[in-house]
């Protein structure tokens, strides 16, 4: 699942433009108005995938049918900061091998048609949504003991717990000054 969440609010300071002291303009408003037009023109099926928009930018990553098994985890962590240079930023990644997360974001959540960036936002790929059987997944592998007890005494079935896979998730990168989105 992605998630939008804007990084900062937009500014309320005008700002004079430059040549023309009397003309102000909002700040991030030309960013804005650029993301208008080409979010007015985007659509699904012409707009290029993530992965493609990553390819776009230099960002070179190898299918793993390419990639030895030592090389998987440094492919992982090159995606993960590549994606989190970019504004995208993953959550609930610990259920998962270095060579399932990768894979599920090579060939499914970054094959997905990627929509043009609102300025100053921010992309959150949670690995166990809220909804669906990522609620399965939460009550397994996230919930905490005092929770899972709490939601039985209320009469939801609870799946047994399942170990998690790595401890990845603590050491992720975080967008600057939004750290409620990941606890």
């Amino acid at each position: 699942m992605i998630m939008h969440q804007t990084n900062r609010p937009h500014q309320t300071q005008p700002r004079p433009v430059a040549g023309n002291s009397g003309l102000k303009y909002w700040i991030g408003q030309t960013e804005l108005l650029q993301w208008i037009q080409t979010a007015r023109d985007w659509t699904p099926d012409t707009a290029p995938t993530w992965m493609d928009r990553l390819r776009d930018e230099g960002v070179q990553l190898p299918s793993l049918e390419d990639a030895d098994e030592g090389a998987i985890a440094a492919l992982t962590l090159r995606l993960i900061l590549a994606l989190a240079e970019r504004g995208v930023y993953l959550t609930h990644t610990d259920h998962l091998s270095d060579r399932e997360l990768y894979t599920y974001l090579v060939n499914t959540a970054l094959a997905l048609p990627a929509p043009p960036r609102q300025p100053g936002s921010i992309e959150l790929i949670d690995l166990c949504p809220p909804y669906g059987h990522g609620i399965e997944l939460m009550l397994a592998c996230y919930a905490s003991d005092d929770m899972r007890q709490q939601l039985s005494r209320k009469g939801v079935s609870i799946p047994p717990r399942r170990p998690l896979s790595v401890d990845r998730d603590r050491t992720l990168p975080r967008p600057p000054g939004k750290p409620s989105l990941f606890d």
